[in-house]
């Protein structure tokens, strides 16, 4: 019986260090770079409701903040996705992002396409640490 309690602590102890990562949560805020040139700041929400995620993203674009729908918030572990519509310049368009945990912080990459035709309108980088 000795001889497993060991062992047994000890996976207690790795399984508990493996979830014992921040969730993804909470409010997010930093900047956003296109290969277009284009770039702003970025704030990134993510909190529970009804026993879901729900995503609420808005950025920056030519010194105006553009609100978003988000249709999709996915968190697995340390990794992060979504997906939003948004009206710029009398178009409809479509971004999606993919995102990493690091440390506290979230950085990653995204595509934006127009809705109407399914083009490619932009590609970037995002990154966003804790508001606060």
């Amino acid at each position: 019986m000795r001889r497993f309690v060991l062992p047994t602590l000890f996976v207690l102890a790795v399984c508990w260090y493996a979830l014992a990562d921040d969730p993804i949560q909470g409010n997010y805020v930093g900047d956003w770079s296109g290969a277009s040139g284009a770039g702003g700041k970025f704030k990134l929400s993510v909190a529970q409701q009804s026993g879901k995620r729900k995503c609420t993203v808005t950025f920056e674009y030519a010194g105006q903040e553009v609100s978003t729908n988000v249709t999709l918030c996915r968190i697995e572990g340390p990794k992060i996705e979504a997906q939003y519509d948004f009206d710029l310049g009398g178009n409809r368009l479509q971004s999606t992002i993919h995102g990493d945990q690091k440390g506290g912080a979230l950085e990653g990459k995204y595509q934006t396409k127009a809705l109407d035709n399914g083009s490619a309108v932009d590609e970037g980088d995002w990154k966003a640490a804790p508001a606060q």
